[in-house]
């Protein structure tokens, strides 16, 4: 199977130079990320912050000048059975991003999971949600990242692109916006609702409709989905700022 090729249409800012943007235009007063890894986006939080990765290399200072960082070394799923972020902030989260496991089930659950941390006000932001190409949307990352008819060898996204319809269909309430930030988008969800159970309570009925690596699905999100050209400036534009640290003097 010939593989897809949408890296023209995913060529913005990066996300990594977005999300700094965003830290440093709406200045957030807290922020929680799932999937550190090395920490190049961790580092960027000025304020306090609370980050879960089950295994992190991180060779920079992820502290900075954050008055308090708590890491948790442990699946996002095993968190959330026993930590809310709120509740070791004593605030709502502010900003937070998702970056953890590549499979379509794991984002869903931590957005569920992360809205409830949040206020209406906050934003989530949510990576890989944009593949230019199909063969680095497989579950299998072995398979993912193999040479053979691949445009983009050694990238894996995983399905979690999924997740955008998902949201657009069952919670029309929020508002999510699709951008083009290098490499493989950047999402950015807004209109939370902590209170909403619709998610939750539809998961099984999501995940018996899922239907994996398929590419017909692949090919008619990218009929239809509606890429923005984002900037931080537009985004700050229509939200207020949280008022945080980072805060110019």
């Amino acid at each position: 199977m010939k593989d897809a090729n949408h890296g023209p249409d995913v060529v913005g800012k990066s996300y990594l130079e977005t999300i700094a943007d965003i830290h440093s235009a709406l200045r957030p007063r807290s922020y929680f990320e799932v999937g550190v890894q090395f920490g190049n986006t961790l580092e960027l939080a000025k304020c306090e912050t609370v980050a879960v990765d089950p295994y992190f290399v991180c060779a920079k200072n992820i502290i900075g000048s954050k008055p308090r960082c708590f890491l948790y070394q442990q699946t996002s799923d095993d968190f959330f059975k026993k930590t809310r972020p709120s509740k070791i902030l004593g605030k709502p989260v502010d900003l937070a991003f998702l970056d953890g496991m590549h499979p379509f089930e794991f984002l869903l659950r931590d957005f569920i999971n992360t809205e409830r941390e949040c206020a209406e006000g906050s934003i989530i932001l949510l990576h890989d949600c944009l593949p230019p190409g199909y063969k680095m949307t497989t579950r299998d990352m072995k398979t993912a990242i193999e040479p053979a008819d691949n445009n983009f060898p050694g990238w894996w996204a995983g399905d979690v692109w999924k997740v955008v319809p998902t949201l657009l269909k069952y919670r029309p309430d929020l508002s999510v916006t699709v951008t083009d930030c290098a490499p493989t988008g950047l999402v950015v969800v807004t209109n939370l609702n902590p209170e909403s159970t619709v998610l939750q309570d539809a998961y099984d009925d999501i995940l018996k409709t899922f239907k994996a690596d398929n590419r017909d699905e692949y090919d008619d999100y990218w009929k239809s989905v509606k890429i923005v050209r984002e900037t931080a400036l537009n985004i700050a534009a229509r939200h207020r700022p949280f008022d945080g640290c980072g805060k110019s003097s």
